[in-house]
């Protein structure tokens, strides 16, 4: 599994040929030849053929996405691959993924993720404009601790990128971290002022616990190839700041994650970034490991709460959806809402678990 993971789209540079039957395509006939590849790679009962559509797929769309043409271009009908840009259309990201159905007759059969990625980025240098295709190599496994970590291109969480709701890209943040090179007086370390732009994702763990988080992507100013995950920016603590945030949720749990408007004032409202509180079932007994396995939505609504002034975002417990603004969500509406969740996720090109009652 892990070689796999590791001889993912780095390798596929050294394998790209000197000259591609792309080069010489027109952009919409190599779109319909990606949507085939795209479908197969993801609903092939054969692994074997869906490692070998996705080679196909990504050194395709690689060589694609270096012509200055593909940059605009909507690639429109690859309904399963995620696609998002920034509104300042600074750079695009797409992400995709391999299902390893190993005993797809089972309703707990085991399953596998393994998930790819390339930021087509174009930049600009002395008036010169160059578009840069840079790969996004996953590692073989999340590391403990990963929610206070930086991560790059060569070693990327994985997952989908879905899109956020009420809004049409990528949102942009100003945001302060601290930057272990800048030391203030007394040797403590200062905070920075930069932009981020923000994503959320989703990674199927495994046939038992799914993941999403929240994370921000900024680029490195000393390397154009070289693509950030992660700030110390999200206050879960007054004071230790986490660099992502992540949560791990049951398989069969409808969890959900993006923006929503919030209660503010006696009328108003303000838009964060809401998520159902996890909650184990209780029961006495129950390790914690299978706590984990089984957390999932009590009822309530946490949120992250963009503060401009500070430039950060700060956990709020226990808030009011603005109803006036959001789809009332009940336990009368939860299959209604379980299903919008499940054609959510096969719209991002995701597999999702069957709705159990």
């Amino acid at each position: 599994m892990a070689l796999f993971r590791r001889c993912g789209l780095a390798a596929l540079i050294s394998l790209l040929p000197a000259v591609l039957a792309a080069q010489a395509s027109d952009l919409p006939s190599i779109e319909r030849q990606l949507k085939v590849w795209a479908a197969e790679m993801l609903d092939h009962p054969s692994l074997e053929v869906k490692k070998q559509r996705n080679r196909e797929f990504s050194r395709l769309l690689i060589e694609t996405l270096k012509r200055p043409e593909s940059y605009t271009y909507p690639f429109d009908s690859l309904t399963t691959i995620s696609r998002l840009s920034p509104e300042d259309r600074s750079f695009r990201i797409f992400t995709w993924q391999i299902v390893d159905q190993q005993h797809p007759e089972q309703y707990y059969g085991q399953q596998s993720h393994y998930y790819f990625g390339v930021v087509q980025r174009r930049y600009v240098e002395n008036g010169q404009t160059e578009y840069l295709v840079i790969p996004l190599v996953e590692m073989p496994e999340i590391p403990a601790g990963a929610e206070n970590m930086v991560f790059d291109n060569n070693r990327w969480l994985g997952g989908l990128y879905y899109p956020p709701r009420y809004h049409t890209h990528i949102p942009r943040y100003s945001l302060k971290y601290f930057d272990p090179k800048q030391i203030g007086a007394g040797g403590k370390v200062k905070k920075v002022r930069q932009d981020f732009y923000l994503l959320m994702g989703w990674n199927g763990l495994d046939q038992r616990s799914n993941l999403k988080f929240v994370d921000v992507l900024s680029f490195d100013p000393k390397d154009k190839t070289r693509v950030i995950f992660g700030a110390n920016v999200f206050y879960f603590d007054p004071v230790i700041p986490k660099f992502r945030a992540l949560f791990r949720y049951s398989e069969y749990a409808p969890f959900t994650l993006n923006y929503a408007y919030v209660k503010a004032g006696l009328t108003g409202k303000q838009q964060m970034i809401v998520y159902d509180h996890l909650a184990s079932p209780k029961g006495a007994g129950r390790a914690p490991l299978e706590e984990i396995f089984e957390m999932g939505p009590d009822g309530s609504y946490d949120a992250l709460r963009y503060e401009r002034g500070p430039g950060e975002f700060t956990w709020v417990r226990n808030i009011g959806l603005a109803e006036k603004y959001n789809s009332k969500l009940s336990q009368k509406d939860l299959e209604a809402r379980r299903e919008a969740e499940q054609r959510k996720l096969r719209e991002a090109g995701i597999v999702p678990p069957p709705i159990r009652e």
